[in-house]
């Protein structure tokens, strides 16, 4: 009989146990409040701090599980919803990148003897839980290492900070998130002019083609890299490429070999699937980072990164709640898009319980990422 310890070894096992435990704890309300599914992101930050880690490649593929799942349960009101709200959705893109960058440089200005001019820089990505961001500063500085440790003690605060601000939102501003999902529901169907459910009934429970088009394809799309400009360029990487993938093909087939429509119940299981794990080895991956770098320099790029999040995230849900009148449903699957945090939608999805955010994350993320790589190449060159 194995011992547990020769379990541990084991990738498979240490990140089911993770995402288990995580999910177990994550159901314990504390008054209106519980983690839900990110409980397995928690749980795997104590797992990775202990000295676990998971390959990359089961990162990857959770994230694209959860992200397609999620796109096709999406897709069937996306056309109509963007068509009304697109150009708000592009501009929250490019507000909450920059408001976060705002932020980051004041209290880099504040700080400056606490930690290296790079070291807070690099907390922006982090916090705004970016690759493309990171890939970004890494360029604009030379490869300079504290960018790196930045970005890896604000990520998982980054965080942490979007999923208690789907969470803590509603009760802070009597947000009757109930009523929120019933109102924007009638809005659908007023959008489909009384056709009915979008899309119709499907036709197989799941078909491995179909879901296996939407990952070809998104990968696909995530690779092409859009050159910005002397070294720098953008792509959507798996994330971005497999949501608007399965977003974009869920709309447009409903017939043939690679019909789109599926049962929603067993879409909705894979994405609750695919989002533990992911979750899980975020934090495994990321829990003895964050130990090492909080010996060195404490709590002040924790704070940084925080903050930045907090800010940029409060600052779209007014302008898009008072200002724009926008649905809640609406506004927390943009803000999450804005942070390019796909720990933040599943958060959303859970604290809304429905797919529908997944819509304005879509619509959001791809402005957001340009938003990133311009204002991250523009804040090293500040502070430098």
């Amino acid at each position: 009989m194995l011992s547990f310890a020769k379990l541990m070894q084991n990738p498979i096992f240490v990140m089911t146990l993770t995402a288990m435990l995580g999910v177990l704890i994550g159901k314990v309300k504390l008054g209106r409040f519980s983690l839900e599914t990110s409980g397995a992101l928690f749980v795997g930050l104590v797992v990775g701090a202990v000295g676990y880690s998971v390959p990359e490649a089961f990162f990857n593929f959770t994230l694209t599980l959860f992200v397609v799942a999620v796109g096709l349960l999406a897709s069937g009101d996306m056309l109509n919803v963007i068509r009304r709200y697109g150009l708000k959705f592009a501009f929250l893109g490019g507000f909450i990148t920059f408001v976060g960058a705002l932020v980051t440089y004041v209290l880099a200005l504040m700080f400056r003897g606490g930690a290296s001019p790079h070291l807070i820089g690099g907390t922006y990505t982090g916090a705004l839980t970016s690759s493309p961001g990171l890939a970004a500063a890494l360029e604009a500085t030379n490869n300079n290492p504290d960018v790196t440790v930045g970005h890896s003690i604000a990520y998982p605060f980054g965080v942490l900070a979007v999923i208690l601000f789907v969470q803590l939102i509603p009760m802070v501003f009597r947000i009757d998130v109930d009523r929120e999902r019933e109102e924007f529901k009638a809005t659908l169907a007023a959008m489909r002019d009384g056709q009915g459910e979008a899309g119709g009934g499907y036709k197989n429970a799941f078909s491995m083609v179909a879901f296996g088009l939407c990952i070809v394809a998104g990968y696909l799309l995530g690779g092409i890299k859009v050159p910005l400009g002397g070294k720098l360029s953008i792509s959507l990487g798996a994330t971005g490429g497999g949501l608007i993938a399965a977003l974009v093909l869920g709309s447009m087939i409903k017939s043939g070999p690679f019909d789109m429509r599926m049962d929603p119940k067993v879409l909705g299981a894979v994405r609750s699937l695919g989002l533990s794990y992911f979750l899980a080895i975020v934090g495994i991956n990321a829990g003895a980072e964050v130990v090492e770098v909080l010996k060195v320099h404490g709590v002040l790029l924790v704070l940084i990164g925080f903050f930045a999040a907090l800010a940029a995230e409060v600052a779209a849900f007014l302008l898009a709640r008072y200002g724009w009148r926008m649905n809640w449903i609406l506004i927390a699957g943009a803000i999450c898009g804005g942070m390019t945090s796909t720990p933040g939608l599943g958060a959303a999805i859970d604290a809304t319980k429905t797919e529908d955010v997944a819509v304005g994350y879509g619509a959001t993320y791809p402005v957001a990422l340009l938003g990133m790589v311009i204002f991250t190449s523009m804040l090293h060159m500040l502070l430098e």
